[in-house]
C-alpha cells in the first residue's frame, strides 16, 4: 500500500509538472498552479524537493500562501500526516 501511494504521488506529480510547463506556454492553462501542485506531490516523497520548494516559495508572499494552502488541501485529500 505504501509503495503504491509513493508511486502515485511521483507519477501524478510528474504529470502535473509536464502540464505546468505546457501551461507556461499555452495561454488557456494556468501553469504556475500546476507546477506548484506537482512539486508538492513530489515533495511528499522527497525531503530534498520539500526543502527547496519551501525555500523558493518564501521569496514571494502570494506564492508562499498558495503553497501552504495547496499543501494542506492535498495532505487532507491524500490522508498524509506531516512528520516534522
Amino acid at each position: 500500500m505504501q509503495t503504491s501511494r509513493k508511486i502515485l504521488h511521483i507519477v501524478l506529480g510528474i504529470l502535473l509538472l509536464i502540464l505546468g510547463v505546457a501551461g507556461l506556454i499555452l495561454p488557456f492553462v494556468n501553469g504556475s498552479i500546476l507546477l506548484i501542485v506537482g512539486f508538492i506531490l513530489i515533495s511528499f516523497e522527497s525531503p530534498y524537493v520539500e526543502k527547496h520548494l519551501s525555500r523558493l516559495t518564501q521569496k514571494n508572499k502570494f506564492t508562499h500562501s498558495l503553497h501552504i494552502k495547496l499543501e494542506v488541501f492535498l495532505r487532507k485529500f491524500f490522508g498524509i500526516i506531516k512528520i516534522s
